[in-house]
């Protein structure tokens, strides 16, 4: 007797609203997440302020693309046509990301009667993502780490309409058979030791304390230089710093690289000097790759990294911290590698891509069902029949 055929899942159509689309984790988590989603029997619709390679990516990967402006008090305008979408193109739920997206899911929710999931990316929610949660009963929040868990609960969150989902990291897309070494790529012997920042250029992510970090390094090894990777705000303020602190010659700046992951490599470790955050991409990634990591102990991160075992933490806005951290490393090849080791183990085992947007897709599933069964029931023809019971 042959097997009966798999059910298909129903397709679930999905408006992500976007409350930025530049190079970022928020945007990388998106990304990732709706490539993902599609192979799942899910249509995704992405609504974001602005047209950018990121978004001609979805694009080519199967995503209808709208433009609108996202602020913190959405345009009339923005409502509308958000609300238009979800309506004649019979999307089931809509997926926030940011505090302005959220803002403008949660009004169109309202509207539609469509449910509202946000995905918190920091490590708490902002005033905003509270006004906006609270402003249905039909409003869900998705956050990263444990961090911001407790701290929506804190704040009054529901536990029913809380739920946590860690980040993931996919070893298949970490090419560690470089193209060119960073070192060739910067003109700086092969031997030479580099240390890393890879990351937005933004006062959270703490470029001016990694470069606070590398002036007390620069007359402990001459051959270890310092790289920063990625673009921001901060970019002209942190070059000045760096001659200001007379390390200009040993550090770097890369700007946005979209063949990250083939540099890792070239790293001897990397370190995060955040103010805040989450659950960061860059270190799961870094640490997916084997690289030891140096990281302040803020947010999520205690919970990605074992002190001692898969990388070094130290408190933050402390760059002798950082510094005596990173100098033991150099210092110490064994430890080094030992650590390098767990973090990869860790990050493949705890952390796959895959178990990240199983649990989102079934998530948002869940939620799409809830809603269309609210729904069904608000209809009048449904209220006439339960009051004629």
């Amino acid at each position: 007797m042959n097997a009966p055929e798999p059910v298909a899942s129903p397709r679930v159509h999905v408006l992500e609203i976007l409350g930025n689309a530049i190079v970022g984790g928020m945007e990388t988590y998106v990304n990732r997440l709706v490539r993902g989603l599609l192979p799942r029997n899910f249509q995704v619709t992405i609504l974001c302020p602005f047209a950018s390679p990121m978004t001609a990516a979805l694009g080519e990967a199967g995503c209808d693309v709208v433009v609108a402006p996202i602020t913190d008090d959405p345009k009339w305008a923005t409502i509308q046509l958000a609300t238009t979408l979800v309506r004649t193109r019979d999307v089931d739920i809509i997926h926030a990301n940011l505090s302005n997206a959220h803002v403008l899911a949660a009004l169109v929710g309202a509207v539609t009667g469509r449910a509202c999931l946000a995905t918190i990316h920091g490590r708490a929610m902002s005033p905003l993502d509270l006004e906006a949660h609270r402003l249905t009963e039909n409003a869900h929040v998705t956050v990263v780490c444990q961090a911001a868990y407790y701290h929506a609960l804190a704040v009054g969150v529901n536990p029913q309409r809380l739920h946590h989902i860690p980040n993931g990291v996919d070893a298949v897309e970490m090419q560690l058979t470089p193209v060119a070494t960073l070192q060739s790529i910067l003109g700086l012997p092969k031997a030479t030791r580099l240390i890393g920042y890879v990351g937005r250029l933004a006062p959270e992510k703490g470029p001016d304390l990694f470069l606070r970090m590398a002036r007390l390094l620069v007359n402990h090894a001459q051959d270890v230089h310092f790289v920063l990777i990625g673009d921001g705000p901060m970019r002209r303020t942190l070059e000045k710093l760096a001659s200001e602190l007379a390390v200009a010659d040993r550090v770097h700046f890369t700007g946005v690289r979209d063949d990250v992951a083939s540099l890792w490599p070239s790293l001897t470790m990397t370190v995060v000097s955040s103010y805040a955050e989450g659950m960061p991409l860059a270190l799961m990634e870094a640490m997916i790759a084997g690289l030891p990591v140096v990281a302040t102990s803020v947010g999520g991160v205690p919970e990605v990294v074992e002190h001692g075992h898969s990388g070094l933490l130290v408190l933050p806005d402390d760059p002798r911290g950082l510094a005596e951290a990173v100098r033991e490393l150099l210092d110490n090849d064994p430890l080094r590698l030992r650590i390098g080791a767990a973090a990869r183990t860790r990050a493949r085992t705890r952390w796959p891509q895959s178990l990240c947007t199983e649990r989102m897709a079934a998530l948002l599933r869940q939620l799409a069902r809830s809603s269309q069964v609210a729904m069904a029931e608000t209809r009048p023809e449904a209220m006439v029949s339960a009051a004629a019971r």
